[in-house]
């Protein structure tokens, strides 16, 4: 038998997909634009995927479909919600065992070694980490209107509101309120909540970088808003914990915390003030890694004498 597993990370921005054989040899690596997703119905979504894994097998030249079938989806938030779209691939994937998770799992799952707690500071924030029972416990991921906090979108939310509340106090003169009314190229800085509803939030949170720059021109707002990232980043991890989950290590990926070195070296003293063993390192792998691996586990190569099903 040819044996292959498959992973696929499906994100807010783009799809990949990666086909491995028996020994871990490479036989296909491709990246797609999601495209439509939020909001599509689960149907679609698994006609889209289902699409591009059989143009990937059919590239790679599989002589039968994989063995398995790990798959990170943007979107997929709850439990109820991954055993819909796993239910869904196992239809559309009937000679391959199918587990779909949500695509932030993915991070935690591409570490090696001891279980792990996967971090993401992105656009967004989020965290996940598996809990007692085997299954994935989330904290976090909640948007940018109500949460997100550490991510880029949470960052310029709460920057506005600190500089809003500077204003409130008769000041403002910070150098984070000259630096973002002139990014966002507003007459006044009242003018700035007004931004984030006219356009997307992938656009406007951009500017988190801008508010790392200001800490060495001795801003105190965006000292205030980094430190704030800092403890609610660390709460997600500790709300894990506090659910059951088990790990030592923190793995992390996203724009915000991979390319600020302040962000991550606070949030890495923050987590070992909690526990002196908790250790935070970024993502080595792309998270499609993450999802071989789930593909491994769930049908690892001793189980090739049984029958082939959908999970």
């Amino acid at each position: 038998m040819n044996a292959s597993w498959l992973g696929m990370d499906v994100g807010g921005s783009k799809i990949q997909v990666r086909i491995e054989d028996r020994s871990g040899r490479l036989l296909f690596d491709q990246q797609w634009l999601t495209g439509p997703w939020s909001g599509e119905p689960w149907s679609r979504k698994s006609a889209r995927m289902a699409e591009l894994i059989a143009f990937a097998c059919k590239q790679a030249k599989l002589t039968a479909p994989p063995v398995a079938v790990g798959i990170g989806a943007h979107g997929c938030d709850t439990p109820e919600e991954c055993a819909t779209m796993t239910a869904l691939m196992a239809d559309r994937l009937p000679g391959s065992v199918c587990q779909v998770v949500n695509d932030a799992a993915l991070v935690a799952l591409s570490a090696y070694g001891e279980p792990a707690a996967g971090l993401i500071a992105g656009t967004g924030s989020v965290a996940v980490a598996r809990g007692a029972d085997g299954g994935w416990l989330q904290t976090g991921g909640w948007g940018w209107v109500v949460g997100d906090e550490g991510g880029a979108s949470g960052l310029v939310r709460a920057a506005i509101g600190a500089i809003l509340l500077d204003w409130d106090g008769g000041c403002q003169d910070d150098p984070l309120t000259t630096t973002l009314v002139e990014a966002f190229g507003v007459a006044h800085l009242l003018d700035l909540p007004s931004q984030l509803l006219r356009t997307p939030a992938s656009e406007w949170s951009r500017h988190a970088p801008l508010i790392f720059d200001c800490l060495p021109r001795d801003s105190r707002l965006a000292r205030q808003v980094v430190d704030a990232a800092v403890v609610s980043l660390t709460s997600l991890i500790l709300r894990l914990r506090e659910r059951g989950a088990t790990f030592n290590q923190v793995i992390a990926a996203g724009g915000v915390i991979r390319h600020q070195p302040v962000l991550f070296g606070l949030l890495a003293n923050a987590l070992r003030q909690h526990d002196a063993g908790l250790s935070l390192s970024l993502l080595q792998a792309a998270p499609v890694s993450g999802a071989l691996r789930l593909a491994r586990q769930i049908a690892p190569e001793a189980s090739l004498s049984s029958p082939l099903r959908g999970a």
